[in-house]
């Protein structure tokens, strides 16, 4: 029992989550090391272990529900193989060799408005492809394969659900969003 108390008093509990976050020694990748039983481990194995007993079985793995590398509650931890892991990370959009659809991804220019106004304006023809990338600061070519709907294809042209008219504008069509 002396072994727990002394883990827990490494551990702050954060309400909203629900996680238990390891304040103790960090390690790679966020998660905490400890030593427990003479030897050192991730920390929320050593919850695991505290808590149930015994470490999961070669080559089961012990998996974040929360996806905190922190987080030591065993009530967030779950058993599963390292292909049920990497499922769990895909589906909830953690995969980083995937990269972010549309405006989530980091080094986006455009937004989902813009790209919709864009493909307005060339269905309308009412600036040409190169006026549109120079007013938008994107080059030809990224403007050429949303013309030709290699890039951002999941902004139809019925996205927003609710089209606002366009009209011709004077000066730049960026001015659509300024």
């Amino acid at each position: 029992m002396m072994e727990l108390d002394a883990f827990m008093s490494r551990v702050e509990f954060e309400p909203i989550s629900g996680c238990w976050l390891w304040s103790g020694a960090p390690g790679a990748g966020g998660y905490g090391v400890v030593r427990i039983r003479k030897r050192y481990m991730k920390a929320h194995r050593a919850s695991w272990l505290l808590h149930n007993g015994e470490l999961p079985p070669h080559p089961m793995k012990l998996c974040h529900k929360c996806d905190t590398p922190a987080c030591v509650n065993p009530g967030h931890l779950f058993i599963g193989t390292q292909a049920e892991n990497v499922a769990d990370m895909i589906a909830k959009g953690r995969d980083r060799r995937t990269p972010s659809k549309g405006s989530k991804n980091g080094a986006a220019k455009l937004d989902e408005e813009k790209v919709w106004a864009i493909r307005q304006m060339l269905r309308l023809k009412m600036y040409s492809e190169r006026e549109i990338a120079r007013s938008y600061g994107i080059s030809y070519m990224a403007m050429n394969r949303i013309a030709r709907w290699e890039s951002w294809k999941h902004v139809h042209l019925n996205w927003p659900f609710n089209p606002l008219p366009i009209y011709k504008l004077e000066g730049h069509p960026r001015d659509l969003f300024a």
